[in-house]
């Protein structure tokens, strides 16, 4: 089975012979493909919606593989029993639903020795929280698929090595590699943000003084970010 390079880029930190959960699974496309390549011994696949998990049941009968993953419906880590799973992929959801998924398992979380994450946005302020939480970021990707760049994080118990909360927020893997696509990721957002402060400039709203600052400051840290990546380049 052919997976997209989204999902490929999370299977690179899925070490070989783990119990995996996958967390919003869909249609348990990346549960099959563990299995099936002998990657993952055994894996408990959930989604909230029961639609998705009608479609990941009929793909998991239909590969025979309905003895090696356990379809449950639930809301995030509710469906695993305590140290249940080793790793948890947790993917195509908004880094706020992540954040809230991790912070609600509580203590169970903390048993998962490593959490895959691929947010769909908010993974800045995924990342922050992540690092002022007990958990460290171990490694990072990203790939390019159909215009879209997706952000991984490998995030494992312990303590961030990174101070510097830009660094943290925008990837502190991903600086230290000079990712390819990193200079890419933070010039999108560095044009975001200066759209939203020609918007809050014309403003009449009394708050958006302390709002435009935050952000012009947030804009300057990226920009030197961004030429100490080029700077690498040279």
């Amino acid at each position: 089975m052919k997976l997209s390079a989204r999902l490929i880029s999370i299977i690179q930190f899925i070490p070989r012979g783990s119990t995996v959960a996958d967390i919003g699974t869909d249609h348990a496309l990346l549960p099959v493909y563990l299995v099936e390549e002998g990657i993952a011994q055994r894996i408990v696949a959930g989604d909230l919606n029961m639609g998705p998990l009608q479609a990941a049941r009929k793909k998991v009968i239909e590969t025979g593989l309905n003895e090696r993953i356990t379809l449950r419906q639930g809301n995030g880590l509710e469906i695993l029993e305590p140290g249940e799973a080793e790793v948890c992929v947790i993917a195509g959801l908004g880094g706020p639903t992540i954040r809230q998924v991790i912070k609600d398992a509580g203590p169970k979380a903390m048993q998962i020795k490593r959490f895959i994450l691929q947010p769909m946005g908010g993974s800045g302020q995924l990342r922050e929280w992540l690092t002022d939480n007990g958990w460290r970021i171990a490694d990072e990707d990203l790939v390019s698929e159909d215009d879209h760049i997706y952000e991984v994080i490998l995030a494992v118990p312990g303590q961030e090595s990174t101070s510097d909360r830009t660094l943290n927020s925008i990837g502190p893997r991903l600086f230290e590699k000079r990712h390819p696509l990193l200079s890419e990721v933070l010039t999108r957002e560095i044009n975001h943000n200066r759209k939203i402060l020609d918007d809050m400039r014309q403003s009449s709203v009394v708050d958006t003084a302390v709002k435009c600052q935050t952000l012009q400051e947030r804009n300057k840290n990226l920009e030197w970010i961004v030429e100490c990546l080029s700077s690498a380049k040279r």
